[in-house]
């Protein structure tokens, strides 16, 4: 007997929890289509701002969500999302030259935001930026956004609000090349490291080597086929060198020319690679105009190769910074 009114009670228990939870999905008040919109003056569908893509640092945008009128009695749920296919109607209304900020370069860290009940602003939702180096500069990039559920009901794509979030790019951090076939020329080489390889994209896989039988200065010379203007350099150091086998730079000298023929001394830097990066980013006194570079390994750390030491310097990378 006392098992049968135990499993009485239970059974009354569950049906009590199944109605309450039914009668607050049934009483939840539902919002008429379009109360919901961006915490935005309501004549704009843009926000722009400046994006510093010299720099890689974490950039984070706050988006709101406003319910139009009074508050409401009960709180409510909004999820933002990109849409992307709405990036031809920013063109056809604003300019044809926009780019869609590509998916590598933002991430949702927090989409969904509640709208509290006694309230009609939302909390903050959190779009964070990144990798910002990767973009072009002076160019304009444009992320469409839309609130694309509300309490977990999904919008029309066809009819929901978009806006467009516009982010404008300035200086790079690196100097473009492109059109421009860069060359370079060395004092000595090591087989196959010829000087062309501490010039081309990949800085930590391939790279120059000065030869083993040529002991310390070396360098190498950078043709970038035409006048540039820079305010220093990154030079990287090839993941070959490793604090096992030695052949870290310590110091070098930079050199600039605009025949090939006559040098400026830029002056003599300590170099020190041996962080995650595997570089050294060395600023110049001023700005400098020229078409040639020479890069000068001064002193290494000794290389060790099957128990023999060399004095040699390996470039795995030069790149001019604006």
């Amino acid at each position: 007997m006392k098992i049968s009114k135990f499993n009485i009670l239970a059974i009354c228990t569950i049906l009590m929890l199944y109605l309450s939870c039914k009668k607050e999905k049934v009483t939840r008040e539902l919002l008429p289509d379009g109360s919901i919109a961006f915490d935005l003056p309501a004549a704009s569908d843009v926000v722009t701002r400046p994006l510093d893509i010299k720099n890689t640092a974490v950039v984070s945008v706050e988006i709101k969500a406003i319910l139009q009128g009074s508050s409401s009695a009960d709180v409510h749920y909004v999820t933002f999302a990109p849409d992307t296919s709405k990036i031809n109607d920013y063109r056809a209304k604003y300019g044809s030259n926009a780019l869609l900020l590509p998916t590598t370069s933002y991430l949702f860290y927090k989409p969904t935001v509640a709208i509290p009940a006694g309230t009609n602003v939302s909390e903050a939702a959190v779009l964070n930026l990144g990798f910002q180096t990767t973009l072009k500069k002076f160019s304009t990039y444009v992320l469409p956004l839309t609130i694309a559920s509300i309490d977990g009901q999904n919008q029309d794509p066809k009819t929901r609000k978009v806006i467009y979030y516009i982010f404008n790019t300035g200086d790079a951090l690196y100097v473009d090349h492109t059109g421009f076939t860069l060359t370079a020329t060395a004092s000595s080489t090591g087989g196959v490291n010829v000087a062309g390889r501490a010039i081309d994209a990949n800085t930590t896989g391939t790279y120059w080597l000065s030869a083993t039988t040529a002991s310390l200065p070396q360098f190498v010379t950078a043709d970038f086929a035409r006048e540039v203007t820079f305010s220093g350099l990154d030079y990287f150091i090839p993941t070959v060198v490793t604090p096992t086998t030695g052949g870290y730079t310590t110091s070098a000298k930079i050199e600039t020319s605009s025949n090939g023929t006559t040098w400026i001394d830029k002056g003599t830097y300590e170099v020190n690679v041996t962080n995650a990066a595997r570089k050294q980013t060395i600023n110049l006194p001023s700005s400098t105009t020229a078409r040639y570079l020479r890069f000068t390994i001064l002193t290494a750390t000794p290389f060790i190769q099957s128990g023999t030491s060399y004095s040699v310097g390996f470039v795995g990378g030069i790149v001019l910074r604006n």
